[in-house]
């Protein structure tokens, strides 16, 4: 049965940069342990969307909720934010893994895993080690553990940043095109942590250009463009039986 916890919940949000509007009214929701896979032509607003969400953006109207917490609330047309205590409790239930991997380059890929925990966590060193340790090991990097992330392939890199990612324990995973700084055959091992982060419930919305991840892993597929939402589907009714001729279009160019 699908767990009906709504953990994400974004309403009417409007963003604009320099008086361009970049996101036009977009709502959505997202229940625990769903996939969202977020499609769409560059310049579509997806990624934005994703920094709203954890305030590395600031929207300019409507409101956000986590976990049915207020992030950011409509006030007479504008998006109004809870305090710093309030965002800080919300934004550590919420992870995000980057196009560029954004490791610490003087930490091995072990000391990059414990630092949140220690610094942000203010968690014990013997705590959060064997989760660390765990997690490396899950994403089939421990014999790396004491390597520098020079010394690491691009795929591994991302891997690594997934793993510190979940080594702060959240709720909720953001990925931002995880995949898109990476050659083909290093996309997989990266796609494979995600698919089994899938299959464990993790709560994720996940902007993509790998569209069979978005087919295989996905609970339900958006697609935006120009700041819309312009479909969203079960992935196999949106890929097999997409409604809006935008998405036909998107879709026959991305599937050749």
């Amino acid at each position: 049965m699908e767990n009906s916890t709504i953990m994400i919940q974004m309403s009417d949000i409007y963003k604009s940069f320099n008086n361009i509007p970049v996101l036009k009214g977009i709502s959505l929701e997202v229940k625990k342990s769903e996939v969202l896979a977020v499609i769409g032509p560059s310049g579509s607003g997806k990624s934005t969307l994703l920094r709203c969400l954890n305030t590395l953006e600031t929207i300019d109207g409507g409101s956000i909720k986590i976990k049915g917490e207020y992030l950011a609330k409509n006030s007479d047309g504008k998006a109004e934010y809870a305090d710093k205590k309030t965002q800080k409790h919300i934004l550590g239930q919420m992870c995000m893994v980057f196009q560029q991997f954004n490791l610490f380059p003087h930490m091995t890929v072990l000391e990059n895993l414990l630092e949140a925990p220690l610094h942000v966590k203010n968690m014990k060193k013997n705590e959060i080690l064997p989760v660390a340790e765990e997690l490396l090991r899950k994403t089939g990097l421990f014999d790396k553990r004491d390597a520098y992330p020079s010394r690491l392939s691009g795929g591994q890199q991302q891997r690594v940043a997934i793993a510190r990612a979940l080594c702060m324990s959240p709720d909720i995973m953001l990925f931002d095109e995880p995949t898109s700084a990476l050659d083909p055959e290093l996309t997989v091992g990266v796609l494979n942590t995600m698919r089994q982060l899938a299959e464990e419930q993790m709560t994720m919305i996940v902007v993509t250009h790998e569209m069979g991840f978005a087919r295989d892993a996905a609970s339900n597929v958006i697609f935006m463009a120009d700041g819309n939402i312009i479909e969203k589907a079960k992935p196999h009714d949106f890929f097999s039986n997409p409604q809006e001729e935008r998405t036909k279009s998107f879709l026959k160019n991305m599937l050749k």
